[in-house]
């Protein structure tokens, strides 16, 4: 006798897209190579970075073996023109911080501390041969860079209260203080240190090879609750003699520090971006695949206005 209900097989489900939380598709307005590196970069983000990010995050270390790979994507220098900068535009700097950040900020913040702040100081204050000398191999990622203002009793104060200091005598500068909080500090090459010049109580720039300067050292910092992956470090200068050669020849004063920030600032917007696309996407993406009821829960009405 036949059943009153037969069971009707479930068809098969269709896979669903990825999203995609380029609501506005700004990536879409670059011009095609530009285009090219962004997605490069997500790519890069998605397949050797996301897979490893929770094991450095939970170490409290940096992923040193990504470094060639990262190497290669030829990203130095984005956003400046010349001295072997990858070049283009401020928008296409903007949506590499923000892929970068969309996977993990703490990626997105190591490269913009030495591709936007360290290298960026260079740029905008550095004499012809400095940047000749100083920005190629930066921008190969042969040598990484940090920028030291922060300090431990000095934050947003620094435009006229900087406690690091530097003395002249003759064609070398003696510079003494601290500086906090500075990224990438416990294993980089070169060290941007700015610090109050005694004579006319102005702030100036100093580029210092970490490695190589005697009475420079840097203790990492432990125990942080965010952006564990990228290295902060408390800069210690002790009587440390900086050539004139090394001083940033076009700063002389915070104005021209401010410079640096000013290009800088705008990128953490795009990395405050890049977190909530990446906590969007897991999210649309648990509810595509979290079963309730023989769905997924994105199905249903609630979790959708929750999502839309």
């Amino acid at each position: 006798m036949a059943t009153l209900t037969e069971t009707k097989a479930r068809p098969e489900r269709k896979p669903l897209p990825p999203p995609n939380s380029d609501f506005y598709q700004l990536a879409e307005t670059l011009q095609p190579a530009e285009l090219a590196l962004v997605k490069q970069v997500r790519a890069f983000m998605e397949s050797k970075v996301a897979p490893i990010a929770t094991k450095y995050w939970a170490d409290d270390a940096f992923p040193f073996e990504l470094l060639p790979a990262f190497k290669e994507l030829n990203l130095g220098g984005v956003g400046m023109q010349g001295y072997g900068c990858r070049g283009g535009s401020a928008l296409l700097f903007g949506l590499v911080a923000m892929e970068m950040s969309r996977v993990d900020s703490s990626i997105a913040t190591f490269f913009g501390v030495h591709n936007g702040l360290a290298m960026g100081s260079i740029y905008l204050g550095g004499s012809e041969e400095q940047k000749q000398k100083w920005l190629p191999p930066m921008a190969r990622m042969e040598k990484i860079g940090c920028f030291g203002l922060t300090e431990p009793l000095v934050g947003s104060g620094s435009g006229g209260g900087l406690l690091t200091t530097a003395k002249r005598e003759g064609d070398t500068w003696i510079l003494n203080g601290q500086k906090r909080w500075i990224g990438n500090a416990p294993w980089c090459d070169v060290s941007i240190i700015w610090a109050r010049d005694l004579a006319d109580n102005q702030v100036k720039g100093f580029i210092v090879e970490n490695k190589t300067t005697p009475g420079f050292s840097v203790q990492k910092i432990q125990n942080k609750i965010a952006l564990k992956i990228v290295q902060n470090g408390e800069i210690t200068l002790k009587d440390c003699r900086i050539p004139e050669a090394n001083r940033l020849q076009a700063d002389t004063s915070f104005r021209d520090t401010a410079r640096v920030l000013r290009m800088t600032r705008y990128l953490v917007g795009w990395e405050a971006t890049g977190c909530q696309m990446g906590a969007y996407e897991h999210a649309v993406k648990y509810a595509q695949e979290r079963l309730q009821f023989g769905k997924p829960i994105g199905s249903f009405q609630l979790v959708q206005d929750l999502l839309a």
